[in-house]
């Protein structure tokens, strides 16, 4: 796997890499990498600093952030692109779109660090006035790419060191949802505290065993005082978002639901978790869902929100 990417990277150099040198001009922007909720998450700061500015923004979504970026006001429109799990196929749709919008943005914005040839395609063959992009894994650096971003931290910042280029200041939220009047969950009342669990993850790998999974809700319900829900397939993106601001804690593996939580500074309980996407509410741990104290944990997580909201 290894190998390939190196070879992939090294096609991609002598390929399509060549260094252009443009003048600043125009207002419209194009972000990539806005197929899954928690990459698009991690863009919206960036997304908002960059529209209050002044700046057209234009984002490649996919199927799972169409609803969200419609909603989202400082978006101009959402360009289904690709799936929402990435395929060698995409190839084809990122040509198709790139020879659509060519010469069509001012800048492109490619904030992963990907180095893969069909996201380097996307870039030479759109023709954007400019690219900007972070460096790619192990410091390699595309010619291509006009600004270069020293990759931070946390996956949220690379979007914040690039609204420092464009001299913009970091905008008061961690992560910005758009909820709309319809949300199913706005007039919700709560007879018990609630506490949402989710084990499902875009992968088998990252999330919780199907037969280890009943054990661990029972044990939850063990908790008479709170009500635990399985967080199950929802109608729309927005109502699972509007079901989660709702909650008390959340606990769930790293997915797209761990960044929902924290835009709305939810308490988290997370299975296991990348630092480069480790949730940014303001009350969030990581524990083994398979422990014995987990149900202790969950008691004394609560017991601290309601002494600091006392």
């Amino acid at each position: 796997m290894k190998f390939i990417k190196k070879l992939s990277f090294t096609i991609s150099k002598l390929l399509v890499d060549k260094k252009r040198d443009f003048k600043i001009i125009g207002n419209k922007i194009l972000i990539n990498d806005c197929q899954k909720i928690g990459n698009y998450l991690f863009k919206t700061p960036m997304i908002k600093g960059l529209a209050l500015k002044g700046f057209e923004v234009y984002i490649l979504g996919s199927k799972s952030t169409v609803e969200m970026g419609n909603a989202n006001p400082y978006i101009k429109e959402v360009i289904i692109d690709n799936c929402y799990r990435k395929k060698s196929s995409d190839i084809f749709r990122n040509i198709k779109t790139a020879l659509k919008y060519r010469d069509f943005f001012d800048y492109y914005i490619e904030s992963v660090g990907s180095i893969y040839l069909r996201e380097t395609l996307l870039m030479r063959l759109l023709r954007p006035k400019k690219i900007i992009g972070i460096e790619r894994k192990n410091g390699q650096v595309l010619n291509l790419i006009d600004i270069v971003i020293k990759k931070q931290e946390h996956l949220r910042e690379n979007g914040i060191e690039i609204l420092k280029y464009f001299k913009i200041s970091e905008p008061k939220c961690i992560y910005d949802i758009h909820l709309n009047q319809t949300n199913i969950y706005k007039n919700l009342i709560k007879k018990k505290t609630l506490v949402l669990y989710n084990g499902l993850a875009s992968t088998k790998s990252r999330s919780i065993d199907p037969n280890r999974e009943s054990e661990i809700l029972n044990k939850l319900s063990q908790i008479p005082w709170i009500e635990v829900r399985k967080i199950e397939h929802e109608s729309s993106v927005l109502n699972l978002c509007g079901l989660i601001k709702k909650a008390d804690l959340v606990i769930t593996v790293d997915t797209g639901i761990t960044h929902i939580a924290s835009a709305f500074d939810i308490p988290i309980i997370v299975h296991k978790s990348n630092p480069n996407v480790f949730p940014k509410s303001s009350l969030a741990i990581e524990q083994n869902f398979y422990e014995k104290d987990l149900n202790k944990t969950v008691e004394e997580m609560l017991e601290c929100i309601y002494t600091i909201s006392a």
